[in-house]
């Protein structure tokens, strides 16, 4: 701390109940932290003359420590309660592409860490969420509990965080901001913080908006992301409040490198730098309208903002490669724009009202300026903007601070940059509902310092707890309830395409998927042809289709949806495979030898495909095209014991009798039963 003349000493011991912060500051030339540091210390004499300390004889844990802390247990405690059903659920949609298939978690060492870094998974780049699964499968390999263990204890902790970031930002708009005189606050402050932090935790807990993001294992990012955002922002504040340059530098950096977590997690944390510009203006008032006190804090982000843009680039670039954005064509930006400004408003009314959450929100067929909803909500939109502009033109600046949060953390998801066909999904509220959930906690402290003030407290202040009570009580019915939704794919599926019967054409499509997984035909094929009823031309469910007639001995209806299936995308490999996988059951050799070579045109690393061209060559006595076609299932998919069981029939019959033992052994070392005749055939050469 700088040196200080004793009259500036006396000045600020003798105006800090007075003055705020910044006013001071400006008064004594000092800077803010440096006058918090002396209001500290001010105010820990004036403590311990009015409340000199007490011996006694079993120090512990202080009663308002102790309070807190069973707060704190409580909080985790509930939310990890409400959430237990979610245990029992499966994997589902994308855990497919995260776990079940994801080679990269299967092991912890060097090459799969290397992997996790430079590879892509399911279309983006998040290296430290694939490493949480990788950690997981190490303990509960593909025990689905483990996993969704794992996302409720994220859900429990981003929970205690969002009480933390609360008490803090309470703290510091306190000390940024004009005292009030006893009678503007009947709480005591640490009364007033316990409410809003209380409401605010409970609500981001219990909200059944959360679910998808905690109920859904592949959106483990998504509470990785939200779990370092939030340590980001503790570390910022702290930052700011420290008086010391080595503390500073310390818990910059720190902040820093939770960004950078926060990245890696999920590449929806790029907005952090533009919440901390927020919170640099509201509440720690390190902004102000000359624009050249405002460089310094404006420098201190570039690392942040050079981190962001680098993410956004490598999101944009592995989501283009993967084919998840969608192009002009598709959705132009009119409609792009029409539908952010409607999912804002959207997602409010279901943060007020939570019914009807579906996992997937169709994107309008048709969206056009003059339609009353984006009208009303263009008009909303523009009212609570004005509002907020209003209040800070009050120097009230807590509501446009809340309100710009939310608008900024939602840009990414808002579907102007437009990834896959939803127009807007539960799971990305999850933090930027934060704010709307502080502003209830807020109005809920009004409530309570109005009753504080009027006669008949008692039986009011009865009635608010009563009325909370309910509220939590129904958010947490509803959030049991959608838990459900996600208990496995059936019931994820069903649910959705029940809720939209006639528009979204792939939930009945997966719905197919999994009857057809279990066994039951006939379902699925009802699926199936429900799905093409909405879209015709959709290549995937005509595959689909031709697959499940297959396997009910229907092969001339499989061969007109294998047919379908290649007349509307004939690079469609899985197609030209199954067309020629019929054509060699019903004895058309030709025919079959032609589609399977277009498949490999297509993709020449399709082992299933060079398996049945090896099959049809060897029935063909052309033995060494058959070698070569298993060497190439083999070189694509290594763990292929039929392969190395014909191929090992292919040696023997070539009169390569060590090379066939070999390759009946690693069929055996796979698990495989290998064929006895094989086995008596080899007999003799062992």
């Amino acid at each position: 701390m700088p040196e200080i003349s004793k009259k500036k000493r006396k000045f600020i011991k003798r105006n800090f109940k007075r003055l705020s912060t910044d006013e001071l500051a400006r008064q004594t030339g000092l800077k803010p932290n440096v006058i918090r540091s002396l209001i500290e210390e001010y105010t820990a004499e004036k403590t311990t003359r009015d409340h000199p300390p007490q011996t006694v004889s079993d120090p512990g844990v202080s009663p308002q420590k102790s309070f807190y802390l069973a707060i704190l247990v409580a909080l985790f405690t509930l939310t990890v309660l409400v959430y237990t059903p979610a245990l029992k659920n499966e994997f589902v949609w994308d855990d497919r592409g995260y776990i079940t298939e994801n080679p990269m978690i299967r092991s912890l060492n060097t090459r799969s860490l290397y992997t996790m870094l430079t590879v892509r998974s399911v279309g983006n780049w998040h290296p430290l969420t694939s490493l949480s699964h990788g950690i997981d499968y190490a303990f509960w390999g593909l025990d689905p509990m483990g996993y969704h263990f794992t996302n409720i204890i994220f859900h429990g902790l981003n929970t205690l965080l969002v009480f933390f970031l609360v008490i803090q930002l309470m703290m510091r708009a306190r000390e940024t901001s004009t005292r009030s005189t006893p009678s503007q606050v009947p709480l005591p402050f640490s009364t007033r913080s316990l409410i809003v932090a209380g409401i605010t935790s409970l609500l981001f807990a219990l909200h059944p908006l959360q679910v998808e993001s905690v109920a859904w294992v592949a959106e483990r990012k998504n509470l990785l992301c939200s779990f370092f955002s939030l340590l980001t922002f503790l570390c910022y504040l702290t930052y700011t409040s420290s008086a010391l340059t080595r503390h500073r530098w310390m818990w910059f950096t720190t902040c820093l490198f939770l960004f950078l977590l926060a990245l890696m997690s999920k590449p929806m944390a790029v907005t952090i730098p533009v919440v901390l510009l927020l919170l640099d203006g509201y509440p720690l008032k390190r902004m102000s309208l000359c624009p050249r006190k405002n460089i310094s804090v404006l420098l201190e982000k570039i690392p942040f903002f050079v981190l962001s843009i680098i993410d956004s680039i490598i999101t944009i670039v592995m989501q283009r490669h993967a084919g998840a954005l969608m192009d002009l064509e598709r959705f132009n930006l009119g409609t792009r724009l029409l539908n952010a400004l409607s999912t804002l408003v959207f997602y409010l009314g279901k943060m007020i009202i939570p019914v009807k959450l579906v996992p997937f929100y169709p994107f309008p067929s048709n969206i056009y300026w003059l339609d009353l909803r984006y009208l009303l909500s263009g008009i909303l939109l523009l009212a609570i903007t004005g509002f907020c502009l209003w209040m800070a033109k009050q120097k009230k600046y807590l509501f446009f601070t809340a309100w710009s949060y939310y608008v900024v953390t939602l840009l990414p998801v808002a579907g102007i940059i437009q990834v896959g066909n939803q127009a807007a999904a539960d799971r990305y509220t999850y933090l930027p509902s934060l704010s709307i959930f502080l502003l209830v906690g807020i109005g809920v402290l009004w409530v309570c310092e109005r009753i504080s003030l009027i006669n008949g407290k008692s039986m009011l202040g009865g009635v608010v707890a009563v009325f909370i009570c309910v509220i939590m009580l129904l958010l947490g019915q509803l959030t049991v309830k959608q838990i459900r939704i996600w208990h496995n794919s059936e019931s994820l599926w069903y649910y959705i395409s029940r809720t939209y019967p006639k528009s979204v054409a792939f939930s009945h499509y997966n719905l197919g998927i999994t009857f057809f997984q279990k066994g039951r035909l006939d379902e699925a094929i009802s699926a199936y042809r429900r799905a093409l009823v909405i879209k015709p031309r959709y290549a995937k469910v005509h595959f689909s289709l031709g697959y499940a007639y297959v396997n009910k001995g229907m092969l001339d209806e499989a061969i007109s949806e294998f047919k379908r299936a290649i007349a509307i995308n004939s690079r469609n490999a899985d197609a030209h495979y199954g067309l020629g996988f019929v054509y060699d059951k019903k004895g058309m050799s030709d025919e079959a030898l032609f589609e399977y070579k277009q498949a490999i045109n297509i993709n020449p690393r399709y082992a299933e495909v060079h398996y049945n061209l090896g099959v049809l060559y060897q029935k063909r006595l052309k033995l060494d095209e058959a070698i070569f076609e298993y060497k190439q299932a083999l070189a694509s998919k290594p763990r292929y014991p039929e392969a190395h069981q014909n191929l090992s029939f292919t040696y023997y019959y070539k009169g390569k009798h060590k090379l066939a033992i070999i390759h009946c052994d690693k069929a055996r070392q796979l698990g495989y039963r290998v064929n006895p005749q094989l086995l008596e055939l080899l007999k003799p050469y062992r």
